[in-house]
Formats: structure tokens, sequence, C-alpha cells
């Protein structure tokens, strides 16, 4: 089967999980179906693996016209998997289209979108639900809330599948942690508003008055080079007025390599996020075995698989507070089991999600 696979809106290190599910997703498709496959990727950027051709959309302008352009042209696949929600008005050419909507965020934090955006993205999801053979959610929570919105007479042609995980990006497990010797609680977490960070920091004011010795690390995206939401206010000012300079360390974007010494070294990991669509950060940190504190609105509690203890309101930071400084008073018993966590790994695996996309792919 030629399968082509449109990755136009990636810009490395620039949109978050999407860029990961998105690479995850080839190297799982390539692996089900055992390289029986051609795999080509629609991408302006090198992709990682040999395991795929290339296809680089032609002309300027934004993603949308430009895989427009180039599925337009003379080349023809047998089923074409669009990954970040939009299905472009052409024809198909005898293909299966199947199409990934990871998210409806914009009508539940509208405040982060433009009107003109709002508009923009219930138009596509729209058009996605006539256009596509089959629409993928990320999630059976994102599947609930797509049918509500848009209607249960898509329930036929919408599947939720969840997103593939890589621990293999990190690293051997045995590999060394974070050279650090100092105790740290870690985040990961591209800086956007709904990922509630500033709620974190001043949790851990509350904590560090208690573990003189304890960081904070927040790894991720720094707000100025995020994409697609507005950012707001630098994480770095709430660290100032609650006097926390030197005691939280704010990295930015790192590589794999780097944020699996991150995740092997921490005491415990935070994850107060306000609203997802899958939740990638706490299932890879459950995966390599941490205590993991957790929001528990939206997908974050279907995504970690019970292994995860929940924050019940993750606004509020002294509650935060509190739940950190429990699990560090005993962080063994807040480590999830290693049979779950072997559980969790198999069930998140890229051949595993892979071979169900192939499923839909093939009809």
């Amino acid at each position: 089967m030629r399968i082509a696979i449109d990755a136009t809106f990636i810009v490395p290190g620039r949109v978050g999980g999407a860029e990961q599910m998105a690479k995850h997703l080839v190297e799982g498709i390539w692996l089900a179906g055992e390289g029986a496959h051609q795999l080509t990727v629609l991408t302006d950027h090198t992709w990682p693996g040999p395991e795929v051709r290339f296809r680089v959309p032609t002309g300027f302008g934004p993603r949308f016209a430009k895989i427009s352009r180039t599925l337009a042209g003379p080349r023809r696949y047998d089923a074409v998997l669009f990954t970040n929600y939009f299905t472009p008005p052409v024809p198909k050419r005898g293909a299966r289209w199947v199409t990934v909507i990871h998210d409806l965020q914009y009508r539940h934090h509208p405040e982060y979108f433009s009107a003109r955006k709002r508009a923009w993205l219930r138009a596509s999801h729209e058009a996605t639900l006539r256009l596509a053979d089959r629409v993928v959610t990320i999630s059976e929570h994102v599947r609930d809330d797509v049918l509500r919105t848009y209607g249960s007479r898509w329930a036929d042609k919408v599947v939720a599948i969840h997103n593939p995980v890589s621990w293999e990006r990190f690293g051997p497990d045995d590999a060394p942690a974070d050279e650090d010797e100092r105790p740290y609680v870690l985040s990961v977490a591209a800086q956007y508003p709904h990922k509630n960070l500033h709620t974190l920091i001043s949790a851990f004011g509350r904590v560090a008055t208690v573990h003189p010795d304890l960081r904070l690390v927040l790894v991720g995206q720094l707000g100025s080079a995020l994409r697609g939401i507005a950012w707001h206010r630098p994480v770095e000012e709430a660290i100032g007025e609650l006097g926390l300079a030197g005691r939280v360390l704010v990295t930015g974007y790192v590589d794999d390599r780097t944020l699996g010494r991150w995740y092997r070294g921490a005491r415990m990991f935070v994850f107060p996020s306000l609203f997802e669509g899958f939740a990638q950060p706490p299932v890879e940190a459950l995966g390599l075995g941490l205590p993991v504190l957790a929001s528990g609105r939206t997908s974050i509690p279907e995504a970690t698989r019970g292994l995860a203890r929940m924050l019940d309101d993750p606004t509020d930071a002294v509650a935060m507070a509190d739940a950190m400084l429990e699990v560090l008073a005993d962080p063994g018993a807040a480590r999830p089991p290693a049979d779950r966590v072997a559980e969790l790994r198999a069930a998140y695996a890229p051949a595993v999600i892979g071979r169900r996309y192939l499923e839909v792919l093939g009809g």
C-alpha cells in the first residue's frame, strides 16, 4: 500500500506533542507493516529514520495551501493520513483519507484563540468530518467531545486511537540520569497558558519552605518561541515575584536524550495542565517509573491509565503543594508498579498504535 503522511505542520521543536506523535506514528506504521508499505512523508524538513520516502511540497504560503497543491499533483497514493486536523478540499483520486483531530481546545478555552482562528478551526473540523473517510481522535475523551460538538451522526466515522509513545528516544533504561546532585521535581510542558505552570510555581514556593534543597525543573519550549496559541506571561516573572530565582530552572526546549536524563533523575513528576487531548509527558514519566502527580481534567486520567495521582482542582496551589509534599514524603508508595509500567509501555508502543492506524487506512 502506498501511504502518504502529511507532516507539513511540523516546525522542529516548535509545535509540541503533535510533532512527536507524527514522528512516532510514522515509525509505528512502518514497524506494523513490516516494511511492506511505501511511506511518503510530506514535509519541508528532514525526517529521522531511513524507512520513508520524502516529498517536499512546492511553492510558498501556509501549510494548508501547500498540502492542497501537493495532493492535487500527479502522484497517486492508496491512502493519505492527515496528522493535524486539516483535510484539503481537493479530489481524493481514489485514495482513502484519514484525518487526526487532536482536540477541540478552541471551544473550551476560547481566550487563547482569536475569533478568526476559532472560526477557522470549527470550519476545518466540520470539513474533515465530511471529507475524510475516517477521523481519528487521540483519546476517547476527544471522540466524545467531537460527537457532542458536531453531532452523533458522525459516530460511525470517528474512532479513538491513542498516541504512540517511544521511550527508546530517551536512550537505554540504564542510561545515567542528570548529573546535578541536587534533588528536583520535574515538569515537562511547552509554556502555553493552559499548561498551568504558574500555579505549579506557586505550589513549589510552598514546598520549597519544607525542602530547602529541592529544585523545580521546567523543561519545554519557551513561550516566546511557540506557535498556534496566544502567549501571555513569561514564567520567569512568577519565579521572580515569589523569590524563587535559583530554585526553579527553566531549560527551554531540549533534545530527547537530555530529556531522558531529566526524567531519570527526578524525585517526582508534576503535570498540572488544564486541557489535554492525550497528555504525553505524564505517560512518558510513568513509563520510566516516576511517581506522577497530574491534573484530573480532560483526557489525563484516561491516558495515564490509573497510575498517576490526580489533582481534583489543578488551579489550587495550596492543594497542589500538599499533594507534592505527600508524594515527596514517600515517593516509593507513589511509584507505579513495574508490571503496570510494562503494560503501559506495551499499550502505547509505536508498532501497536501503527497497527491500528493501518486498519483504518486500509479500510
